[in-house]
């Protein structure tokens, strides 16, 4: 004897109907719409990855999205492919229901639980907490991995600010192979090295007291962004600076040091020293017992009128790079004594000659400019040629190998030993009630190192003459450019709730069709309506779920030849 649940009398009424079918065997075609949403998800994430290997490492203006951005176009792939899993794998979750009744006998409550599971991640969060329930738990584990497929997919896309080289004509690097600033000679001297002093050029005085004392110097390079770099060798004309330190030397060639400088010795308190260095330069360094002092001394002779011009077995005139050789006294103020003694005198002598320079690895950040390498290369005499009339002036030619060629105008050269020598630049200064006016530039000597003091004034030439950029070389500017980092790290997770998903439909597909007269209902609400439980009296309370509906065609035809109403309990 049975006792019944659900519409019994009515499933009898459809089966004669109706018609009960046979069972029908499953088919891969059944299960169409799954595996296309399937084959639409991986070919969704075989473009996710086809974008990412396209574009990983290039600007983002390479991007050809119109309005588009490529993270937009991923959110929408990402999405796309994640909705087309999850209907596969939620159909899947449905089906399984059948599955896990057929195999056993379970709680009713268990359909409500998979039926929940299989809509989505709060239902699979349930199942997974309270009852797991076999592959159907594989299901539901995907589907909440699935809640980070879309973050994790953008995720896998960056946007990092780089430098890029570019050659685009906005780094210029300003070198000299001539030095001509239009300086004239005096044609009534008759001589080669000497100059008009109204044509002489300004600009370079100005480079030497501005080395001297340290006012900064004008660029010799443009870069019009944040950064240049110039990877090439270049040569430039320059100045450079050798100095020596020769008070022994001097002091030995005093013809009467000890009575000089004997502040006890009797006679006159004005003392009138005249020291000379070994090089000749003639340094006057006067001094009053207790009443003043010279603090600096600085004297500078010509070295290109004195021996630089020379003539070689083929008569040819030559001119040595040599321009002036300068000479510096100094001593500290003695404010009781003012005495001068050689235990506290310092005499330097220096030379200063035209030079080429090498430079390599040059780079600008902002407004300064790094050398990578500088050497210093010697300048043999170079080529001496008159010039076309009696006030154009001659030139020095310097065509030495490795070298570009470089031509200097004599009458400049005669500009620079006229400043040197004069008492613009050379003189003395005092301290105490001296009464004499000071001269020359010896308060650039007062403190510090004078080699050093001398070298930053030969930079300071030098790069006043590479400011003129008779000679411009182009170089690399570098400007921020935004590109595109892919971390693949992230894109693991979309790949294994697909992975998964794809297991997961392919297993339950072969145990759907493994399962002899279980038709695909998967998550059809007529097909629960459809059902009813039996029990019988000698199986201890397990009642059985049945339906006449054979096939998703019986069902079908159900659904449309029948109408339904909802009764409530308590009404008729």
């Amino acid at each position: 004897m049975y006792a019944h649940a659900g519409f019994q009398k009515q499933r009898g009424l459809l089966a004669c109907v109706v018609g009960i079918s046979p069972p029908s065997a499953n088919s891969p075609f059944e299960w169409r719409w799954e595996l296309l949403s399937l084959a639409f998800s991986v070919g969704c994430m075989i473009s996710i990855v086809a974008i990412l290997f396209t574009f990983q490492d290039r600007p983002q203006s390479e991007w050809r999205g119109g309005s588009l951005s490529i993270t937009g176009t991923l959110a929408i792939f990402s999405t796309s492919a994640n909705m087309a899993a999850a209907l596969a794998v939620g159909a899947c979750i449905s089906q399984y229901k059948w599955l896990h009744f057929r195999k056993a006998p379970h709680q009713l409550s268990d359909l409500d639980l998979l039926e929940e599971a299989s809509r989505g991640p709060l239902g699979s969060l349930t199942l997974l907490t309270k009852r797991p329930r076999g592959l159907a738990s594989i299901g539901a584990v995907v589907t909440l991995l699935a809640l980070g497929f879309d973050v994790f997919v953008q995720q896998t896309v960056s946007f990092e600010p780089r430098d890029v080289a570019m050659d685009d004509g906005n780094a210029t690097l300003g070198l000299a192979h001539a030095y001509d600033s239009g300086a004239t000679r005096i044609g009534a001297l008759g001589t080669i090295l000497n100059v008009a002093p109204s044509t002489m050029d300004l600009a370079m005085q100005g480079a030497v007291f501005r080395g001297l004392y340290n006012l900064g110097s004008p660029a010799v390079f443009n870069c019009t962004t944040s950064k240049c770099q110039w990877n090439s060798t270049y040569y430039s004309l320059g100045y450079t600076s050798s100095c020596a330190d020769v008070t022994e030397a001097t002091i030995r060639l005093h013809p009467n040091a000890s009575a000089t400088w004997n502040s006890s010795s009797p006679g006159r308190r004005e003392v009138d020293m005249n020291l000379t260095t070994p090089g000749g330069i003639r340094l006057a360094a006067p001094f009053s017992h207790t009443s003043w002092q010279t603090v600096v001394s600085v004297n500078a002779t010509s070295l290109s009128k004195e021996n630089g011009v020379s003539v070689n077995a083929d008569g040819v005139r030559l001119m040595s790079p040599d321009i002036v050789r300068i000479g510096v006294f100094r001593v500290p103020v003695d404010i009781i004594n003012f005495a001068i003694t050689p235990a506290n005198m310092t005499i330097f002598e220096c030379d200063i000659a035209l030079a080429a320079y090498k430079y390599s690895n040059l780079s600008s950040s902002g407004q300064n400019l790094t050398v990578g390498k500088l050497d210093t290369i010697r300048l043999d005499p170079g080529l001496l040629t008159d010039g076309e009339n009696t006030t154009a002036a001659a030139h020095i030619t310097f065509n030495q190998t490795g070298l570009p060629l470089m031509t200097v105008s004599a009458s400049d050269i005669a500009g620079l030993q006229l400043l040197f020598t004069t008492s613009r630049f050379s003189g003395r200064i005092y301290e105490g009630l001296s009464g004499i006016p000071d001269q020359g530039t010896g308060d650039a000597f007062r403190s510090g190192d004078i080699a050093q003091t001398m070298h930053a004034m030969a930079d300071s030439m030098t790069n006043q003459l590479r400011s003129t950029y008779n000679v411009a070389v182009r170089g690399l500017s570098f400007v921020p450019v935004v590109f595109i980092d892919v971390e693949w790290a992230w894109i693991t997770l979309p790949l294994v709730v697909q992975l998964i998903s794809i297991t997961f439909t392919v297993i339950i597909i072969i145990q759907s069709a493994r399962t002899a007269g279980l038709p695909l209902w998967k998550s059809s609400t007529m097909a629960l309506l459809t059902y009813d439980v039996q029990f019988r009296d000698d199986e201890d309370d397990v009642g059985r779920l049945g339906s006449g509906i054979r096939s998703p065609k019986e069902l079908e035809a159900l659904a449309k030849s029948w109408k339904a109403r909802l009764e409530l309990p308590g009404q008729t």
